[in-house]
């Protein structure tokens, strides 16, 4: 027989839609999307998706792009951000513009998730429906849900999957049914390595509780063990059916910078009770109810096993007062950021429940004690109010309570439900205001207004993207114009594209060009720091923001790229034509273009290099292949020595401001000022050079750090910052915490500089040494010719595989401006050989000399590892389903032959 309609759930339904039209209409009304303009939602996640859209559409599976950066493994680093999100599957059916106009709807569509699991946890539980149905409202609509999905819009995925994993964890309980558990914890798997170790904390402390709390469970330590090893069981399986994607993501963290990050420094480690409202409340956006419930375990310990509830109550809030606790809890992220919320907020949400559902409020302990919380909510809202509707929030409690206590005595059935429907309406009320009052808040700041009190948030108020901000930073015609005019189907190339304010990073995710930089928290760590260490200069040194170096002639030409598109003025590079211009649009061609592959025939060992940022760096990439030490040694290849550098200007040359103190020290210049320092150094006369300023500055001024900024007579402005912003020290989860005290200014050609101007800021330092360098040109065309004769020839190329062939008079090293990843399996001549990192980042191989084919192909790491775990894993549950629902039952459908049974079955 059919299945009665849950008509309270059609209800909730109807009121969360009705809700959220409320709530959202005003963001698309005004031109708006769900999408902050700024952040990782701007940088990261639109770019994210158009590489995933274009990528699908190629018809290969989506392992590598070369869009990425300069290159990059897909299934590996955005298992996280896309790969395995299922409510992003559906948009890559729909143009990839429609991507930040699907943030209302789709935000909707979560909240209605949220809210209906939690409806039907709680009813599985043995919940009255109406409580079921406000607690569902008031778990979806808590404010941290909003806040995370327009400043990052993954983060809510967990929140959806929590109340149906713990419903599946019922239905295992108490039925023995596991496919609910199981289905939920593989999409949970596949989502976000991050989240799921949150869900599975999460999970651990609700069956440990919940396990002694059933009315059906065996209280003894056997049973208590027989059970949990069949859960851990049922979870590895659920995880192992995951590893396809789990596991390719989880290598792709260890492998970043994550173990790079230093930890978050944390003020207050243990929170008062003022503090822990507010953290709840105020910022997390947590519905006042759990504070009106949760005293009710305390004062009514002896009915129903409340002093279990109670005593799962208190862990909770200690876990929420101890930082570090949370912060464990949190994945190690910050307790600010509130990233495990979602955990305590459902758990604070089903005891909220519970102590309504079976607290006797007719007893006048729990009446006056529910008036008199209430009145002290009222009083702390009235101190503490929010941005908007704070004369009608700090009501509501007050509201709450006196309607649900008067309806508890109330002797008439439709009073009661009247008094007890206004209550419930007025939890609602709570619900609805507070994202509504974040809504209100984006849209003023959207619109330009100053805030002074904004709304009290998880991430505060960031400023939304408009329909013009998409167009001109994802879709611009003006950029597009500009790719088109490079009619070049020759093989892979790279392509340096500035368009100052409206390109960032990501940019060749968007617009489908290969660069040098991309920016995210799973790229490999060894391309970040050969991008800041060997790439970055100017604006910043910090982790995620990497920063390639387009005035570096020598760089340029050993990484690939052929073309510079401005929108500017056209990079100071040498050996680059104009080939095209067009109002402000102008396209360079490097005259110099070395293919991916080129032979080096020297090498020199890492170790060899005097430390990361050596002065005359450039030119040592230029010359020799940089190896492990070990591949140096079997590579047999001698270090060419020779430069042609010359240093035309020093720190013996320099000449101060009358404001700055000096000291002349074994170890080099001590200075010191109140006011900014002013450097000159003049430049020895010239020919047309690469020109470069290597600065080697150890900062003594502890609360401003280092800021230096160089120029020379063409204007030339370059800016370095170190573990800063704003020139204030900063040491967070982003920052790069083995910086360097170094750095080499690239200011490219040049033959008329006569000084070099460094301004340092206030503060007290020490110049280990400055140096002016110029290299020749001319060793520098003698140099790519011969890697332009000894290069890869023929090549063809995909998304995960590269092809060609090379002819050499001598063993060598094939250098591929490929980022290095043992998920390259290269070959020559169809025999399989061994693959490394040369500059630190990127991949090479031993040549042997003679005419050789060359074959790579691309499978991620952990892929074949993963798929064959995923098959196993999901074969072990359906073989564990199939034996705890009866052999015979299978064996009966198997007789009646009808396929389309057997799947109806294990679907049920």
């Amino acid at each position: 027989m059919p299945k009665k309609i849950d008509f309270h759930l059609v209800l909730l339904t109807i009121l969360v839609l009705f809700m959220g039209v409320l709530i959202f209409y005003k963001i698309p009304a005004n031109g708006y999307f769900f999408l902050a303009a700024g952040g990782d939602a701007s940088n990261q996640y639109v770019h994210f998706f158009n590489l995933f859209h274009d990528l699908i559409r190629t018809g290969e599976l989506p392992f590598w792009s070369w869009n990425y950066g300069p290159g990059g493994s897909f299934w590996n680093d955005f298992g996280y951000y896309m790969l395995g999100d299922i409510f992003v599957w559906p948009l890559l059916m729909l143009p990839k513009t429609w991507f930040p106009g699907s943030f209302v709807p789709m935000t909707l569509f979560k909240i209605l998730l949220i809210c209906a699991g939690t409806y039907l946890l709680l009813r599985k539980l043995g919940i009255n429906r109406n409580i079921a149905l406000v607690a569902g409202i008031a778990n979806g609509f808590a404010l941290f849900n909003f806040d995370h999905v327009y400043t990052h819009y993954f983060f809510i995925n967990a929140t959806v999957y929590f109340p149906f994993i713990l419903l599946g964890y019922e239905r295992f309980l108490t039925q023995h049914k596991p496919v609910l558990l199981f289905s939920v914890l593989v999409l949970a798997s596949i989502s976000n390595f991050y989240f799921l170790f949150m869900i599975t904390l999460g999970l651990i402390l609700y069956s440990l509780f919940r396990y002694f709390t059933a009315a059906n469970t065996v209280k003894t330590g056997k049973a208590f063990l027989h059970f949990h090893l069949r859960l851990s069981l049922l979870y590895v399986l659920a995880l192992g059916t995951a590893m396809i994607i789990f596991l390719p993501s989880v290598l792709s963290l260890f492998g970043s910078s994550a173990l790079e990050r230093p930890p978050q420094p944390i003020a207050d480690l243990v929170l008062g009770p003022q503090e822990l409202t507010r953290k709840m409340l105020w910022e997390g956006g947590m519905h006042f109810l759990p504070l009106l419930a949760i005293p009710f375990f305390f004062i009514n310990g002896s009915r129903n096993r409340f002093w279990l509830y109670g005593t799962a109550a208190s862990l909770l809030i200690g876990i929420l007062m101890v930082q570090n606790i949370h912060l464990l809890v949190g994945g190690f992220s910050s307790p600010f950021e509130f990233r495990a919320f979602f955990i305590f907020n459902l758990f604070f949400i089903i005891l909220t429940a519970r102590a309504f559902n079976d607290a006797s409020f007719k007893k006048s302990k729990n009446a006056f004690l529910l008036i008199s919380l209430s009145l002290l909510l009222y009083f702390w809202f009235d101190a503490n109010p929010f941005t908007h509707y704070a004369e009608w929030l700090k009501l509501l409690p007050a509201a709450f309570a006196i309607l649900f206590i008067a309806g508890q005595f109330s002797e008439k059935a439709r009073v009661k439900s009247l008094l007890l429907s206004f209550a419930a309406m007025s939890a609602i009320a709570y619900s609805f205001l507070l994202p509504h009052s974040l809504m209100t808040d984006l849209i003023a700041k959207s619109d330009g207004e100053r805030l002074t009190d904004t709304h009290k948030g998880v991430w505060g108020v960031l400023r939304l993207m408009d329909k013009e901000h998409y167009q001109t930073r994802y879709n611009n015609e003006e950029i597009k114009e500009g790719l088109a005019a490079i009619q070049d189907d020759s093989a892979l190339y790279r392509i340096n594209i500035n368009y100052p304010g409206i390109l960032g990073p990501n940019a060749s995710m968007s617009y489908s060009y290969r660069s040098y930089v991309a920016y995210q928290s799973l790229m490999d760590w060894d391309l970040q720091k050969f991008e800041m260490d060997y790439l970055a200069t100017a604006s910043s040194r910090r982790l995620n923001v990497t920063q390639g170096f387009p005035s570096s002639t020598f760089i340029n030409t050993l990484l690939n790229n052929k073309y510079n598109v401005t929108f500017a003025e056209p990079y100071n590079t040498y050996g680059y034509e104009k080939v095209y211009e067009n109002e402000n649009i102008f396209i360079e061609e490097n005259q110099f273009f070395l293919p991916i592959g080129f032979l080096y025939e020297s090498a020199m060992p890492i170790s060899a290099l005097n430390g990361l940022m050596d002065p005359l760096l450039d030119e040592r990439m230029l010359r020799n292949a940089i190896l492990p030490d070990d591949y140096f040694d079997a590579a047999g290849l001698a270090p060419e020595e020779s430069t042609v550098s010359r240093t035309i200007g020093t720190l013996a040359d320099a000449v101060f401001d009358d404001n700055t103190l000096l000291e002349n020290r074994a170890d080099g210049v001590w200075i010191a000022s109140q006011t900014p320092i002013e450097i000159t150094i003049p430049v020895q006369t010239h020919s047309l050079s690469e020109l470069a300023v290597f600065a080697d500055i150890l900062p003594y001024t502890e609360n401003n750090g280092l800021t230096i900024q160089a120029a020379n007579n063409l204007g030339a402005n370059f800016t370095l910052e170190k573990n800063m912003r704003s020139n204030r020290y900063e040491i967070d989860q982003y920052t790069y915490s083995n910086a360097k005290n170094q750095v080499l200014f690239r200011f490219g050609m040049d033959s008329d500089t006569e000084t070099i101007h460094l301004t340092i800021q206030p503060g007290e330092f020490l110049l280990k040494d400055i140096q002016v360098i110029a290299a020749d040109y001319g060793a520098y065309e003698e140099i790519i010719r011969g890697y332009q004769n000894n290069s890869l020839k023929g090549i063809s190329y995909g998304n995960n595989y590269v092809t060609g062939q090379y002819s050499s008079e001598q063993d060598a090293v094939l250098f591929l401006s490929i980022p290095y990843s043992s998920g390259w399996k290269a070959s020559i001549d169809g025999q399989p050989v061994d693959t490394f990192p040369v500059h630190s980042a990127y991949t090479g191989m031993l040549a042997p000399s003679g005419n050789h084919a060359v074959a790579l192909k691309y499978r991620p790491e952990g892929f074949t590892a993963g798929l064959l775990i995923s098959l196993l894993s999901f074969l072990g549950a359906v073989s564990l389903y199939i034996q705890n629902r009866g052999f015979i039952k299978y064996k009966t459908l198997l007789h009646r032959n009808s396929f389309l049974r057997i799947i109806n079955y294990f679907l049920k």
